[in-house]
């Protein structure tokens, strides 16, 4: 009998290993994990990174074996300082933020493809310019975009200097360039916001909580000036996180482990929106400053981002065959940075997206972290 169970107990453990170290739950039919990784995640003033917020304060994380830390920054850059510092394991940000300061932070890689994005848009006066819609009803699309474009001539933009590459794109397809116009840099987005709120610049472009706030004051004063149907092939792409080889490599199994608690998060959004929105607009507002409805929430998860859940991710970010393929906008956003001179030609996609849509296709396998994304 002592042989037998001995025996068990060996097959046992050998299946655990198999698995990570994975132990089926005596009160669950989940996996659960003997050994719990911490992992800090930072995360900014922006709705579609509310996930892991939402992860911490379900306990989705501990489902996934991990033990989330969030650490609040007000600009993507710090966070990616931090990151390659080792402070945190995890940052926020998008592809064309990310690129923007490769070249001081060589390490940031691509981890997450958190949402599709399109929420990059000028926010203009309405004293001075047509809201986008009317102009575009008025002339059509193609001369409405060569139209507006031209009226960026001379004007001043409030922005962080992350998103000049992104606005230089754009006014070269019309010929002009960053001698054009007047760049007013500011630390974080709120500032611009409230420079540009206080009288200052011509335009601002940034965070979708203030520009959508920026839209709702003044009875009207602000108006949509165009969005990514005048910026380009880059004014709408993914919002992402972002880590590093020494976290996706050396931490493998913490890493994969973040995404499934990604994945899961995502999930559950879809399954309740208004329950998830219940949180991830109080953590908006605590890290914003500023107040956020569930409504207004839900208005900027919606119709201006989309979570990618891992379904999407399959159907569209990793899928060669899609339009919405990782590669194409984010060679497009790298091969920017590099005529503009804030990379160098040595950077490329795979460098920058490659170990992430391994780690992507390795969850695929993993049997015991796919079965708490699909019943966690």
């Amino acid at each position: 009998m002592k042989k037998l169970i001995s025996v068990l107990l060996a097959t046992l453990m050998f299946a655990t290993l198999l698995m990570g170290g994975v132990a089926a739950s005596a009160d669950s039919e989940l996996p659960t994990f003997d050994e719990v990784y911490p992992v800090k995640i930072g995360i900014g003033p922006y709705p579609m990174y509310q996930v892991f917020n939402v992860a911490k304060e379900w306990g989705l994380d501990k489902l996934c074996g991990i033990d989330i830390t969030i650490v609040p920054f007000t600009n993507s850059a710090p966070g990616y300082q931090a990151n390659v510092r080792g402070d945190i394991d995890v940052s926020y940000g998008c592809v064309d933020e990310q690129v923007a300061v490769m070249k001081g932070c060589p390490d940031i890689r691509h981890f997450i493809p958190l949402g599709f994005y399109k929420g990059f848009f000028f926010v203009g006066r309405a004293e001075d310019i047509k809201p986008w819609e009317d102009l575009k009803a008025e002339m059509g699309l193609e001369a409405a975009r060569e139209y507006r474009r031209n009226e960026f001539k001379g004007k001043t933009i409030c922005i962080i200097p992350q998103k000049e590459p992104l606005i230089i794109d754009m006014l070269e397809q019309v010929g002009l360039g960053a001698d054009d116009v007047n760049f007013m840099e500011f630390a974080d987005d709120a500032k611009a916001a409230t420079a540009f709120l206080a009288g200052n610049g011509d335009f601002y472009i940034g965070g979708i909580p203030q520009q959508t706030y920026l839209l709702n004051q003044g009875n009207g004063a602000f108006i949509d000036a165009g969005g990514y149907e005048i910026l380009g092939p880059a004014g709408a792409w993914y919002d992402t996180f972002s880590s590093t080889d020494e976290f996706m490599i050396n931490n493998r199994e913490a890493a994969l482990r973040t995404l499934a608690c990604c994945y899961l998060a995502e999930k559950k959004f879809n399954e309740d929106p208004e329950k998830f929105a219940e949180v991830a607009a109080a953590g908006l507002s605590k890290i914003s400053g500023a107040e956020f409805s569930v409504d207004e929430y839900l208005e900027m998860q919606t119709i201006y981002d989309i979570f990618q859940t891992l379904e999407e991710c399959e159907k569209n970010v990793y899928n060669p065959d899609s339009d919405y393929y990782w590669r194409k906008p984010v060679e497009y956003c790298i091969n920017n940075a590099i005529k503009v001179g804030t990379l160098d030609e040595s950077y490329t996609a795979d460098k920058y997206f490659g170990e992430a849509e391994k780690l992507y296709y390795e969850l695929l396998e993993r049997e015991d972290l796919m079965q708490i994304i699909a019943e966690g």
